[in-house]
């Protein structure tokens, strides 16, 4: 048994195929699907069911358990090795840029998992700070390309050359308006529901709203979307007369903001993209791609 072995267990098992594991982890497929094999011969059973993509036999679940174990202690140690070098390492800032939302607490809250593992990881880095930036989905990317920042989080799998992108979990979107607001009083929401339904207009044209625009277009009707101002007052007052907003939803929203409702779209029209953490290729910051690596590990765990 061998540490990559662990290692690639747990990516395809987190990815669902060796080709996406092999891309997260800068190697060939055919070296995952031979270290996977090798793996279970010497195991002596199989750890993947491949009748259907790649999933884990039940075998291959406790195995995981155990080799996350493994790689979460991996962690620790390279951490403390950082620690005791930190005399001799200069000062090293990270630029960070969190998708721009309506509302801001789904990112800029210390109880979002993503947010606690980068000041864990600052804390246990001696030498490390850390900007942060709101930026849409767009100028998010912009500024990976021209290396203004260093790590970015996004709302969906985007393609761009030389952009790596690793999903960190699925993000569900609710549509959020006031208690007032009649249109609240209902249990789910449909696409079609929306139809004349004053829209708060996003800030992108992002992977989602393009996927809503076109659910929309499905249904017969083009959202309608008005453009609010950026304060607490022109916010409320646009839901009190019947107007909405979507983005992602957090549990922590309900008690953040008690005057308003959350609700969830109807299960065949939910439209579910994972947040992903997104960095460069190539240039990037041997810190920060330990910050990857940690940020990636530790939201799997």
């Amino acid at each position: 048994m061998e540490l990559h072995q662990l290692r690639y267990l747990s990516a395809v098992a987190h990815c669902g195929s060796a080709a996406k594991a092999a891309e997260e982890l800068y190697v060939s497929k055919q070296a995952v699907s031979k270290a996977i094999r090798s793996f279970e011969h010497e195991m002596g059973f199989e750890l993947f069911d491949r009748d259907d993509g790649m999933r884990l036999t039940e075998n291959g679940r406790e195995i995981l358990v155990h080799a996350e174990a493994v790689l979460r202690e991996l962690d620790e140690i390279d951490l403390y090795v950082q620690a005791q070098g930190a005399g001799a390492r200069q000062t090293e800032s990270l630029a960070i840029a969190f998708k721009s939302f309506p509302l801001d607490y789904l990112f800029f809250n210390k109880g979002h998992e993503a947010v606690a593992l980068i000041d864990e990881f600052v804390y246990r880095t001696p030498g490390c700070s850390v900007s942060t930036f709101k930026m849409s989905d767009t100028a998010i990317l912009n500024a990976l390309e021209e290396e203004a920042i260093d790590l970015g989080f996004v709302h969906g799998t985007y393609k761009r050359p030389g952009i790596r992108l690793v999903p960190l979990g699925p993000v569900e979107t609710r549509v959020i308006t006031l208690r007032s607001n009649p249109f609240g009083r209902r249990a789910s929401v449909r696409i079609a529901d929306l139809e004349g339904v004053p829209i708060r207009s996003p800030f992108d044209f992002d992977l989602f709203t393009n996927a809503f625009i076109t659910a929309c277009h499905e249904h017969g009707f083009d959202p309608s979307f008005r453009e609010v101002p950026l304060n607490d007052e022109a916010i409320d007052a646009f839901c009190s007369g019947g107007g909405v907003h979507l983005q992602p939803f957090d549990p922590r929203m309900e008690k953040a903001y008690p005057q308003s409702v959350f609700l969830p779209f109807h299960p065949s029209d939910r439209i579910e993209l994972p947040l992903c953490l997104a960095y460069r290729e190539t240039l990037a910051k041997p810190l920060a791609l330990k910050l990857v690596g940690f940020i990636r590990n530790g939201m799997r765990r």
